[in-house]
């Protein structure tokens, strides 16, 4: 497994559709950023502002991060997870 660090804050739970087709969606309150180490298998897409995780139970999560889209995409290419 290969796993990326980043500081992240929790920021939103999607949990699907309800019966009547609207995005269910759960804030997530978060007091301040944390280093977390992240298997990148579990990352669906990353934003100029949030990493979007898969999560357990068919819920995606999204994380706000710092260091900004450029450094995050320059990391993923110089580990060779990204074709540029």
């Amino acid at each position: 497994m290969k796993y990326i660090s980043a500081h992240i804050k929790a920021a939103q739970v999607f949990h699907g559709y309800s019966e009547d087709r609207k995005l269910v969606i759960d804030d997530v309150p978060a007091d301040g950023f944390v280093e977390k180490l992240i298997q990148i298998d579990r990352i669906l897409s990353i934003t100029a502002n949030y990493i979007f995780i898969k999560c357990p139970h068919d819920t995606v999560q999204t994380w706000e991060y710092k260091g900004g889209f450029d450094a995050m995409k320059k990391r993923l290419l110089s580990a060779g997870l990204l074709i540029d």
